[in-house]
Order: C-alpha cells, then structure tokens, then sequence
C-alpha cells in the first residue's frame, strides 16, 4: 500500500497543487494557500465499514479547514457518500493499478470551521488576578500616602495650636504669679511715708 500512498501524496502536490507539510502515520497535513487540508490516507488489504467510519471520526478531530479521507477503489461501497457531505468531508479514491490517472477526487471536501481552541481559564483568572491585585494594591499605597499627609497636616496643626494655647497660657500665669505690684512698691506709698 506504499504505492497507493506515493499516488496520493503526487496528486495532491502536483495535481491539486497542494504543498506537504507533513506526514505522520496516516494522517497527511498540507497546505492550499492560507488553508490547512487534513487527509486521512487508509489503505487495507480488508476493509472494514466500522474502521473506515472510526478513521472519518479521528479525521474530524483534527485542526484544518478541509479534511480529506482517502481509500483504495475497492471500499468505496462501504462509504455512505450522504454521510461524508452532511460532515463536509471529501472523498479520495486511489486504484494503485492504474498509476497517477487511478488517483480520483470522488467529493470535493467542504470548508468548514476549526474546531475551537480552548481557553485555559486558570490562566486568564490568574493573570486577572494578579493584575487586579497590583492595580488595588497601588491604589491602597496612594490612598494610604494620601491620609497620612491629611493626617500629619491636621496633627501639625493641633500642635501648633496647643503650643500658642500653651504660650499663652504661660504669659498669664506669669502675670499671675507676679500679681499686682507690692503697696510697698508703689511711688505714691512712698511718698506718703516720706512725709508723715
């Protein structure tokens, strides 16, 4: 079955003008323009309609925008052709006897959507996380230097006015522990002892 696969791989590069990207097993990975065609080679010497059907399935998982399976000429009545376009996947027949001429696109594969990718949530809560966490904690830090220059504003302010308070309070009590002046001191007191 090596020459059935030599036969497909050459038309699809030189007929359909497909490039080969890659082959693994019997999967075939080509390119046609922008687009990524996935073939599906299988050849047997039996056939059977629930491996075939099992090989449409794995085709189906795979990442492309068209898909492609390929068989020899003798399994095609196993393939419920309806089946096939309702999927939207195309059908290649290879009849090694007749060399590059048995090599048949029998249906055109339909383009179709890729499957979708999926998303790690566990990544994009993380990074949520960790930024929504850097934005409060940088928000916390402004806020934080904020009321502390409120609050040592409005602390430097009551001391200054407990410090006039005190000022103030100190100039009285000096005029009060000086009270009024002596009588002995007073001029007029004087006086008057000098005369009488």
């Amino acid at each position: 079955m090596e020459l059935a696969r030599y036969l497909l791989i050459r038309y699809l590069t030189e007929v359909l003008g497909f490039k080969l990207e890659s082959e693994r097993g019997d999967d075939l990975a080509l390119l046609d323009g922008a687009n990524r065609v996935s073939v599906k080679a299988y050849f047997a010497d039996i056939y059977e309609e629930a491996e075939i059907y099992k090989k449409i399935n794995e085709l189906l998982q795979q990442d492309c925008d068209k898909a492609y399976i390929a068989l020899a000429k003798d399994a095609l009545p196993l393939v419920d052709p309806k089946h096939l376009k309702a999927l939207g996947v195309g059908l290649i027949s290879v009849d090694p006897s007749r060399g590059l001429e048995g090599v048949e696109l029998r249906m055109p594969a339909r383009a179709r959507p890729r499957p979708a990718q999926q998303v790690d949530l566990s990544k994009i809560l993380g990074a949520v996380n960790a930024a929504v966490a850097e934005a409060v904690s940088r928000e916390s830090k402004r806020i934080e230097e904020e009321v502390f220059k409120k609050l040592k504003s409005y602390v430097d302010k009551v001391l200054e006015d407990v410090r006039r308070e005190l000022a103030a309070g100190k100039a009285e009590q000096r005029t009060e522990q000086q009270g009024p002046p002596s009588i002995a001191e007073n001029e007029w007191v004087k006086l008057i002892r000098k005369r009488g």
